[in-house]
């Protein structure tokens, strides 16, 4: 468990908090508050409610009878849990390097995004391996949305088509190229 999990009560109540502050404008049904963070039913709706009374996230109904969940934009310390949420999810990137290794024979992984805290970027995460499986690259980014509480703009290209699209000035790399990034991985040796 790490130090944030154990300040906030558990690994579960972090992951609905990253949930909550990450995705600020968003309304979630339990449903898909459990889905996204890929936590068991009772433990969700107990975390729930929880943050619901510190305050943190408010509850109204839709449709009659439908609980929907946002975050109450009027929480006293919600900048500063924004920050440090941020700033710990992001810092130690060798928890997602050993998931993005599954994907195949990683050669280069590149941040940006939301790890630069560019909200807009059009990639957060770009991937060069050779190997690939599309379904297992989908599951394992999935994965790592759920620990981070974030939906997670990526693309995964083999070497071939990254180099061919760095030499013709593709806008996908130059988006991320030309914008604060930060290579995390470099087996190609050309950054």
């Amino acid at each position: 468990m790490d130090t944030l999990e154990k300040i906030f009560g558990g690994a579960a109540r972090v992951k609905l908090m990253r949930l909550f502050l990450f995705n600020p404008s968003l309304y979630f049904f339990t449903e898909d508050v459990v889905d996204r963070s890929k936590i068991d039913t009772s433990k969700a709706r107990k975390e729930l409610v929880f943050l619901s009374k510190v305050g943190l996230i408010k509850k109204s109904t839709r449709n009659g009878s439908k609980v929907v969940w946002y975050l109450n934009d009027k929480f006293p310390y919600l900048m500063e849990f924004q920050r440090l949420l941020l700033q710990t999810s992001l810092i130690n990137t060798k928890p997602i390097i050993k998931k993005l290794s599954k994907i195949g024979k990683l050669k280069a992984v590149i941040f940006s995004g939301i790890f630069k805290e560019l909200w807009d970027a059009r990639l957060d995460i770009l991937v060069i391996a050779e190997g690939t499986k599309k379904q297992t690259s989908e599951n394992i980014i999935s994965n790592i949305e759920s620990e981070l509480g974030k939906e997670i703009r990526f693309a995964v290209l083999d070497t071939e088509d990254f180099k061919y699209r760095l030499g013709v000035g593709d806008r996908l790399i130059r988006d991320v190229l030309d914008y604060p990034h930060e290579v995390v991985l470099d087996r190609l040796g050309l950054f």
